[in-house]
């Protein structure tokens, strides 16, 4: 008893919550925390100017804001007054592109510098648009508003590669082509058949690119720092004027997850590597056989060798995909073995790949688009190397060996036999050869282009199932564009909900009827 006195009587004396209440706190204390961040820490992990904050973080914290003052208002948590005045300074800071917040000092980051504005022009209780929130679930929710643009921007490049290799493809149905494999031609085939390929590859990686929208349009508002709150707030009210599907469901999950960015960046990673293989086959073709070129306006000269047009932006796509992996490694390095609640390496450090991720993802769909829609196919050179090289040997053992008197490994023996025969005797082709015991014939040893046509089967590159597997992808490609459409329409609608919620604040607030003079009894 005497000790618990004692104490008392040498504790200093608290304010009241009375007077706290109507005395502005400075920024740099919490009340728990008397200073601000050390200046070489702060310089580190804060951006010393704002500008950037206005243009990348402080609009969608105003959003944000606008949401949560009407829902704090229709629930009663905050009166009419405040919203309006809340919603009129966030109409003007966005008029002027946030200049009054970034200008300020930003001791401890920009969120606290917009909030500690909000307090400087509307008073203390501008901090009460706070209650039944945290940083925590406002950041989750500002990486998703932000990650609309830049994923509607890749989802819309990649919508257009699709379609155009479609078209391409569409044209060149009959344009004989020699496919590759190691580097050496193989097999007949057309440039519809490759365009086609490249196209099916592509649109598997759309798939998984729409396959991330769910968790996109899933709100965290709400939240909090974790544990939700015990406020009658309505998160599916603030999800709704923001455009997402539904509320969050899960309060933990909303605040610590970033699954979002790692699956956005494996899909971008894997498109990357998509991209950067078609990049090495257009490498190929442009290269010293000349198949392909490009215009002038897709290549670039040497700054020392006149004779040169180098394909130079086929060489960043493939730079950039790997980027793109990095990326993706540096965010799921950054994510491994933490904490599974709100934390600083998943929600900064992490999510901070995202952003070059993203951009390395269009910038190479969008250099092999201008490449694709460049490039000029030399049907004559393609034509000639089909001639000269020896692919419709595989046919021709086929063929052999359904003639009954032959297996299939030794009619393939004996064609490669006829093929060495032929280079050593410097014969074009194998219908060139002269004496030798099998005699062939345009049957047994069909031209590449006759093999390319009727190659149906199995997803070959004749015209008809080329045709077949086009109208397979284009079908799936406008299925994804009206997946598309659909989710800019929700974002579109609700900011027209936004801006009715907000006039409908702005109105005046109905007079209650009394029962005095005049009242009807």
């Amino acid at each position: 008893m005497a000790t618990t006195l004692l104490l008392l009587r040498g504790a200093p004396k608290l304010p009241s919550l009375s007077s706290l209440a109507h005395k502005e706190i400075p920024l740099q204390s919490t009340g728990r925390i008397k200073s601000t961040l050390h200046p070489e820490a702060s310089a580190i992990v804060f951006d010393s100017d704002l500008q950037r904050a206005a243009k990348d973080e402080l609009p969608f914290y105003a959003d944000i804001d606008r949401a949560q003052a009407i829902m704090l208002e229709r629930v009663g948590l905050i009166d009419r007054d405040l919203a309006r005045k809340v919603l009129t300074e966030l109409d003007e800071l966005q008029a002027e592109y946030f200049q009054s917040v970034a200008t300020r000092p930003a001791p401890r980051g920009s969120y606290l510098a917009y909030e500690d504005h909000l307090r400087s022009v509307i008073g203390n209780e501008a901090s009460n648009l706070h209650l039944g929130r945290s940083r925590n679930d406002i950041n989750a929710t500002v990486l998703k508003l932000k990650l609309r643009t830049p994923y509607q921007e890749l989802a819309d490049e990649l919508i257009k590669l699709l379609r155009l290799l479609c078209g391409l493809a569409r044209e060149n149905l009959d344009t004989v082509f020699p496919l590759h494999t190691h580097r050496q031609p193989a097999l007949p085939s057309t440039f519809a058949h490759h365009l086609t390929a490249f196209a099916r590859a592509l649109a598997r990686d759309l798939d998984a690119l729409l396959a991330v929208h769910p968790i996109l349009n899933l709100s965290c508002l709400g939240a909090g720092a974790g544990g939700g709150t015990t406020l009658p707030i309505l998160p599916e009210l603030t999800a709704s004027l923001l455009g997402f599907s539904s509320p969050p469901l899960n309060s933990i999950d909303s605040v610590a997850s970033r699954d979002l960015i790692l699956r956005l960046l494996a899909a971008c990673a894997i498109l990357g590597s998509s991209l950067s293989r078609i990049a090495e086959t257009l490498l190929l073709w442009v290269g010293d056989d000349g198949l392909a070129a490009l215009p002038d306006e897709l290549v670039g000269s040497s700054s020392a060798m006149p004779h040169k047009r180098n394909p130079f932006l086929l060489e960043q796509v493939q730079g950039k995909a790997g980027a793109i992996v990095g990326c993706f490694v540096a965010a799921v390095t950054a994510m491994h073995s933490t904490p599974f609640t709100n934390c600083v390496a998943v929600g900064t450090e992490a999510t901070r790949n995202v952003w070059p991720g993203i951009d390395h993802s269009i910038g190479a769909a969008r250099l092999i688009r201008l490449c694709l829609s460049g490039l000029t196919i030399a049907k004559d050179k393609a034509s000639a190397m089909l001639d000269r090289s020896f692919v419709n040997a595989m046919e021709t053992a086929t063929r052999l060996t359904l003639g009954g008197d032959l297996d299939f490994r030794s009619a393939h023996n004996e064609v490669g036999q006829l093929v060495t025969m032929a280079i050593d005797g410097g014969a074009p082709s194998l219908l060139a050869i002269g004496q030798h015991d099998r005699v062939l014939n345009s049957e047994t040893s069909p031209p590449p282009d006759v093999i390319a046509r009727t190659a149906l089967a199995g997803g070959g590159p004749a015209p008809g199932a080329v045709a077949t597997s086009l109208n397979e992808l284009e079908s799936g490609i406008e299925r994804a564009a009206t997946v598309l459409h659909d989710l800019d329409a929700g974002w579109n609608r609700a900011r027209e909900e936004l801006r009715s919620a907000i006039s409908s604040i702005d109105e005046p607030t109905p007079q209650r009827t009394g029962r005095g003079e005049g009242a009807q009894g």
